[in-house]
């Protein structure tokens, strides 16, 4: 089986249906992940698992990659110096993304060798945290910052930013 990184993005004629399209993929991905390691907890790890295990490493490795350099390079940057209290919200939200990419970095490291997992009360662990970081981190986004990114921003502004978001997907990576 071949693994194969699906951007969950496939509408950028708005930045907020960028993040929106990512913010829905991480949450189903989180649901499955916990799931994942009930049945490693259970089972331990087979060759399906093994396999599971590899995509979700695959997955997340590069789309919290591209959804923090969205945000990062994209949202942020526009909506930064519209009020202290939206920059307050990027302050807290690249907070957010320091925590999660440790979090990720300390999961990755099972994940991406699921041979050597045996520990599945660690695992266990580390995933629930990395779920519950991106969980907050969303609702965050979504119940408090979209809707001043809404407010401040024209659709005109909206749509350069998610042509901006397109053409970061189509800039290299510095290795």
């Amino acid at each position: 089986m071949k693994i194969q990184f699906n951007d969950p993005a496939t509408d950028f004629s708005n930045a907020l249906f960028v993040i929106k399209a990512y913010h829905e993929d991480f949450l189903k991905r989180g649901e499955a992940l916990l799931r994942l390691v009930d049945k490693i907890s259970t089972q331990g790890v087979d060759e399906d698992l093994a396999y599971q295990c590899m995509s979700a490493y695959w997955h997340y490795n590069i789309a919290n990659h591209l959804h923090h350099r969205d945000e990062e390079e994209g949202v942020f940057p526009m909506m930064l110096g519209q009020s202290a209290l939206t920059d307050g919200m990027i302050e807290r939200l690249l907070l957010d993304h320091a925590e999660i990419e440790k979090s990720w970095a300390n999961l990755a490291e099972y994940l991406s060798q699921p041979d050597k997992i045996n520990n599945t009360d660690y695992l266990r662990h580390l995933a629930e945290e990395f779920e519950r970081l991106q969980r907050a981190h969303i609702n965050r986004e979504d119940e408090d910052f979209a809707p001043r990114v809404k407010a401040l921003l024209t659709a005109s502004q909206l749509q350069q930013l998610g042509d901006k978001l397109h053409h970061l997907r189509h800039k290299k990576s510095p290795a």
